[in-house]
């Protein structure tokens, strides 16, 4: 609920709503926040912020084939994204397009390296479906061939993602993962498993559309300021991950600490 008042475009056309109940007792107050509730949502759909909020993100690279070889990783590791009902022909429920490009992608590392691979992910209306997990590892074993596959599906965040995948990969022996999920949302998720203890190196996929790729120089034209529905889109999960990573943070700095357990005598 919170997300929906504060991330576009709910919370721009709140603070435009704010502005005009407030517009007969305050005026000025009530124009203000209208104009700028009204400017927000439109520069939040723009090529040009969504851009920017991108590279506040600092998503990391893409991995070459080579680096994926020499990274000593001993399983990959897939985060699920969520799942869909629009698509009927495969069944009641299916993965949604952000897990399926994650498992895609997990599955082309599978196949370079020939690790096996975790799925994360759990149930999301209260046991009443499958888990992410189950779709996901169906789908590997199905329309992929991938053999090996371990499940993880307790979890229904980030931050469970790594604390239940991690005592899973400790007792395989696994120590190194390729951590597989969206170049945005990589940053949180690197921070969420290195918390639980768990060496991951990042994998991401799917960066954004309105960033140039490394090594390309960003211009900018007149286009860029006008709303598009991708970059609407590119927009809002940018400022998602920005306020799950301030959350997380947040989160961090107020728990506190577990007492050290007693030395053994």
């Amino acid at each position: 609920m919170l997300e929906l008042f504060l991330l576009p475009p709910g919370g721009p056309l709140c603070l435009a709503l704010l502005g005009l109940l407030l517009r007969l007792r305050r005026p000025r107050l009530g124009s203000a926040l209208i104009t700028s509730g009204l400017l927000a949502a439109w520069l939040l759909s723009t090529p040009q912020m969504a851009a920017t909020l991108n590279r506040a993100l600092a998503p990391p690279p893409v991995l070459s084939d080579e680096a994926i070889r020499e990274s000593g990783a001993e399983a990959i590791v897939v985060l699920a994204g969520g799942l869909s009902v629009r698509a009927p022909e495969y069944g009641p429920i299916d993965l949604n397009a952000i897990t399926l490009a994650r498992l895609r992608y997990g599955a082309r590392l599978q196949r370079l390296t020939g690790l096996p691979v975790l799925v994360s992910g759990g149930y999301r209306d209260h046991g009443r479906e499958p888990s992410e997990a189950a779709r996901m590892a169906a789908v590997l074993s199905e329309e992929y061939g991938v053999r090996e596959v371990w499940t993880e599906d307790r979890s229904q965040n980030t931050r469970e993602n790594a604390a239940y995948s991690a005592p899973m990969l400790a007792a395989q022996g696994v120590q190194r993962v390729l951590l597989v999920s969206h170049a945005a949302h990589l940053p949180r998720a690197l921070e969420a498993f290195a918390r639980a203890g768990v060496d991951a190196v990042p994998a991401p996929t799917q960066s954004f559309l309105w960033t140039p790729p490394p090594g390309v120089e960003a211009t900018t034209e007149a286009a860029d300021w006008l709303p598009q529905a991708g970059a609407a889109w590119e927009a809002w999960y940018a400022s998602h991950e920005l306020l799950g990573r301030l959350w997380y943070r947040l989160r961090a700095a107020l728990t506190p600490a577990p007492e050290a357990a007693p030395s053994a005598t």
